[in-house]
């Protein structure tokens, strides 16, 4: 997911925002299915046992991308399905795009496994070289004004690079016993996995309602702008992580300290879509090319979005550290429920700002609800692995 910035933009300069409203519900189905199999596979399964001392178990990796690919299928299908919901939309955008859906999860999944393995280093050089590869082809294929070539650009060196990858024994998927091992990791990947297919399928419900009210154009300027921030969330994500490492083993955490938590990484939040949405503007101002890009309400109301991200990783951080996930659900459904009701009814009275106003208010009120569940004791440091994922 590290070129999406890329791809949207590309994709708005090579047509249009319709263009990129035609493929936005394909692109969250992606991240849906990726973030879902990223937690179950990677971080609940290979990135949690292995180490410096100790690799992954070569069969467990080949299963884990022979998963990620089984996924990733079904996740295809349905980004195709998604975008045909789009009115009006050219559906060959997505298809294009739903094609390299199986083989952008499973590189992914296959890198957390070359990690795992004890790859890292190659797995690092292999990852900047595709990301040249994506980068160049995406903005060839934008400057010869081809959405169409954009959407098989990716597609296309998703495949050649996984097939490419298989040529590493503990990156060769494995079909055989799949089932069953699955089935013997159910407890490993349960409420944890649900919290992440949660995440994803709010803000695609909340596109999937939403194209009943707006077009293709006004979901394409929700998916712009949404991108342009994107860099955000992970700072947010990076700092959640490092106040859990400096936190000490035998300190309780409270709704004050939560609420504190969440202030601080609102904070930050803020100050960065700020300067994120300076430079925009400044930048749309000198390159005559970005003249795409929409500003005005709708730039802040992105920035508000993401400051609403922040808060709701900061209240719910000792919860991830604790791995209270069955407790954060209540919350998660909450906001699922709100954001898919809100979120439509804003856009139809103020356009892609109303819907970023109610993903912001969903996010809140998660917050609110995660700050009212009842607290618990943090375990102690060693419990939590300096490899360990907890975003």
């Amino acid at each position: 997911m590290g070129t999406s910035l890329i791809f949207s933009l590309s994709l708005a300069y090579a047509g249009d925002l319709s263009a990129v409203g035609a493929v936005a519900p394909a692109m969250l189905v992606f991240q849906l299915t990726c973030g879902v199999l990223q937690r179950a596979l990677a971080e609940a399964t290979l990135l949690s046992s292995a180490n410096a001392e100790q690799a992954a178990e070569r069969l467990d990796c080949q299963r884990s991308v022979a998963g990620a690919l089984a996924g990733g299928v079904v996740g295809a299908v349905v980004a195709v399905g998604s975008a045909l919901m789009v009115p009006g939309a050219p559906i060959e955008l997505a298809v294009a795009y739903a094609a390299g859906i199986p083989f952008a999860i499973a590189l992914d999944i296959g890198r957390s496994a070359g990690v795992a393995a004890g790859a890292a280093r190659s797995v690092f050089g292999e990852t900047a070289i595709w990301l040249a590869a994506q980068l160049a082809l995406m903005v060839a294929f934008a400057a010869v004004r081809s959405p169409l070539g954009v959407c098989l650009s990716w597609a296309v060196v998703n495949v050649v690079f996984f097939l490419a990858s298989a040529r590493h024994p503990d990156r060769r998927p494995l079909v055989a016993g799949l089932g069953a091992w699955v089935r013997s990791r159910r407890g490993v990947m349960g409420p944890a996995s649900i919290d992440a297919f949660l995440v994803g399928l709010t803000p695609l419900l909340a596109v999937q309602v939403t194209a009943f009210v707006a077009g293709a154009a006004t979901l394409g300027v929700i998916r712009i702008v949404q991108q342009l921030f994107a860099p955000l969330a992970f700072v947010s994500i990076t700092f959640r992580r490092v106040l859990v490492y400096q936190r000490k083993a035998d300190v309780g955490t409270t709704r004050r300290q939560d609420f504190r938590d969440g202030v601080v990484a609102l904070s930050l939040m803020a100050a960065g879509a700020a300067v994120l949405g300076v430079a925009v503007v400044v930048g749309r101002e000198l390159v005559p090319a970005l003249s795409f890009i929409p500003v005005g309400y709708v730039l802040v109301a992105a920035g508000l979005e993401k400051a609403a991200l922040g808060f709701s990783y900061g209240c719910s951080l000792s919860r991830f550290v604790r791995g209270e996930f069955t407790q954060l659900l209540r919350a998660r459904y909450v906001m699922l429920g709100l954001t898919v009701i809100v979120a439509p009814l804003l856009t139809a009275g103020f356009g892609a700002p109303g819907y970023l106003v109610g993903s912001a208010l969903g996010m809140l009120v998660y917050s609110v609800v995660v700050l009212a569940l009842p607290t618990g004791q943090r375990p102690p440091v060693t419990l939590v692995r300096a490899g360990a994922q907890v975003s």
